[in-house]
């Protein structure tokens, strides 16, 4: 066996379920060792049936959310092809892609209709700009689902944007076309199961629930394959997922109570905050109490526009924060992680304040400012993927790093492309020019500059909508959002063009995960050894979420609405369970002696454990 730590309760009745051919859902409380069972399992499966499987053309199958995952399993079992680890969306659309027509026909009777409806029940019939947007969206769909028809092929680009009319399917559509096709295709399940016997799916509570239907209705019946869960449901902070997933009928509950990362202070809390599962140390943290601290902050009255604060409070607010570190020793802690809901705090200490502004402000659609959090928008992508890593080598000097970055990024240096038959002196000698120019750009240029440069000269992919940015006519007419709704993303693009590049590197390197900085969003499945939350709800502005209503709903003055206590309580727990061994929360509250007879009334924490500011 590869794993050779001893086999945990939860381990044995996973071989237990394997061996009877039985599926599974494994509730793994934050830091239990999930991924080392997931690993655990699948190396059991190898070492006991592995040489049926291999003789039978067989492989395991493991799904997982990141391509950051995908890498360390992969990595962990030793890059065997047994194994088929992928991303969800990689690994649905590798199963349909070549089903053109089942593709379209799930557009046309499912997808698009289900959307249509969506739209058209946001539309009130006034004049609201959601009623407005609704409407647009609406009429924009049936034109879609029209000329699906004359649509040859359908390709997927990992990410977010569709384009119907051109066959190019987003994220969403890969899930929904996929879930749909297994669900309703007897032959699509028979195909899957004499490919893969075993289904692993990890972090469970963020899959799609129509997948986790689809998965099931793809293992329920005898001769199918066996689904494994892996997931915790008190750690689903993304809407719109399974959150509270379970296996098909007469699948095995398998809780995980251990807990390998935090320390006992931390572990106290991590148990006064869920019921469910009740955590014991269960490593070299047994001997470690670690520390937590809360302190609570009076809240200033927002005094800009939709209850947010202005440039002045948010320094105020920023210089409370330092306070707190200073009176901690944490200003310059090593080994630690700052937290915050939204960017906006990050973005005015890192020095991305213009770029973040842009991202969220009249021109960014709820699409775009979901990619310009994630690093996925196609504005955004060259520079964090390549342009970025290239000056930031180049200006090291380090010859090798910008050479590894354009062979892996960059058309103009591809391996197997159309300058593969050059020398080596002659590639040298570009890089340098073309490097060199790059560099002079950066300094002086704007974002504009730096992409029409790396485009003449293939150092980076350009999309084609990114192309189609760069070569159109900039848009010189005031915008309107009545008139301009579904147009808004020239206005983005156009501004985007027209900034200098200090804040682009600086976004990169907060993106990259090169701060001490992240959004709490950002930060599921890492581990640091201290760890600082801060919780406000007038600077995080956003309504799917209320700290002050979900931790002291009487200091707050009313109890938060269903949807905003769920995502709010699993976003608490998966801040609190990051930290090792040493704890810091701020929370700001209207009210702070109310809020903290709350809080200890809850006994969530100590007397010593709370301060006032």
């Amino acid at each position: 066996m590869g794993n050779t730590l001893k086999p945990t309760k939860a381990d044995e009745q996973i071989r237990g379920c394997l061996d009877g051919e039985q599926s599974f859902y494994v509730i793994a409380g934050a830091g239990s060792g999930k991924t080392t069972s997931l690993i655990s399992a699948l190396d059991y499966i190898r070492c006991k049936y592995g040489k049926r499987l291999r003789r039978d053309g067989q492989q395991i199958v493991c799904v997982t959310y990141t391509k950051r995952a995908v890498g360390v399993i992969s990595s962990r079992l030793g890059w065997d092809d047994l194994f088929l680890v992928s991303t969800l969306h990689g690994f649905l659309w590798g199963e349909i892609k070549r089903y053109t027509s089942s593709i379209r026909k799930a557009l046309q009777e499912k997808v698009l209709p289900e959307r249509i409806a969506k739209a058209k029940g946001d539309d009130d019939g006034g004049g609201s700009k959601k009623a407005l947007a609704a409407r647009t969206k609406a009429e924009a769909l049936e034109q879609d689902l029209l000329g699906l028809v004359d649509v040859p092929s359908f390709t997927y680009n990992d990410s977010n944007f569709s384009n119907y009319r051109e066959g190019e399917l987003g994220h969403e559509d890969v899930i929904d076309i996929a879930a749909y096709l297994i669900s309703t295709s007897p032959q699509l399940r028979r195909i899957m199961g004499q490919k893969y016997p075993y289904v692993f799916v990890d972090e469970a509570q963020d899959t799609q629930e129509n997948v986790v239907e689809a998965f099931n209705t793809l293992c329920q019946n005898p001769g199918l394959p066996i689904v494994g869960y892996f997931g915790d449901p008190v750690q689903q902070i993304y809407d719109k997922r399974a959150g509270d997933f379970k296996g098909p009928p007469g699948s095995l509950r398998i809780p995980k109570e251990e807990n390998f990362r935090c320390s006992r202070a931390v572990i106290d809390l991590l148990n006064a905050f869920r019921k469910d599962i009740q955590q014991f140390p269960a490593g070299e943290n047994a001997e470690d109490q670690g520390s937590v601290i809360l302190r609570l902050i009076q809240t200033e009255k927002a005094l800009a526009p939709r209850g947010r604060y202005t440039p002045e409070q948010i320094d105020r607010v920023s210089g409370k924060l330092d306070d707190a570190l200073a009176q901690w020793g944490w200003q310059d802690k090593e080994k630690t992680k700052h937290l915050y809901l939204v960017r906006q705090m990050i973005a005015r200490r890192l020095g991305f304040p213009s770029l973040h502004s842009l991202f969220t402000g009249d021109y960014a659609s709820t699409r775009a400012q979901d990619g310009y959090e994630n690093g996925e928008h196609y504005l955004l992508k060259p520079f964090i993927d390549c342009l970025y890593p290239i000056v930031k080598a180049a200006m090291a000097n380090n010859s090798r790093a910008t050479i590894d970055v354009l062979r892996q990024n960059s058309p103009a240096f591809d391996p197997t492309g159309k300058n593969a038959r050059r020398s080596l002196a002659e590639m040298r000698s570009r890089t340098t020019v073309l490097v060199g120019g790059l560099v002079q750009i950066w300094d002086g240029g704007t974002v504009g500059d730096v992409l029409r440069y790396s485009q003449q000269n293939e150092l980076c992919s350009i999309s084609k909508r990114l192309a189609e940015d760069l070569e159109r006519i900039p848009r010189e007419e005031p915008y309107e959002e009545q008139k301009h709704s579904t147009e808004k993303g020239d206005w983005l693009a156009d501004e985007f063009f027209r900034m200098s590049l200090a804040e682009i590197a600086r976004f990169c390197e907060f993106i990259n995960d090169n701060t001490e900085f992240s959004t709490q969003h950002g930060v599921k499945g890492e581990e640091y050894e201290g760890v600082l939350v801060v919780f406000d709800d007038v600077s995080s502005a956003w309504n799917h979420y209320s700290f002050g209503k979900t931790l002291t709903p009487k200091a707050a003055g009313g109890e938060p609405t269903p949807r905003q206590l769920r995502l709010t309580t699993n976003l608490v727990y998966v801040c609190f369970s990051r930290a090792e061994k040493d704890l810091r929360i701020v929370m700001f509250s209207g009210n702070v002696a109310a809020a903290r007879q709350e809080l200890l009334d809850k006994n969530l924490f100590t007397e010593a454990q709370i301060e006032i500011a």
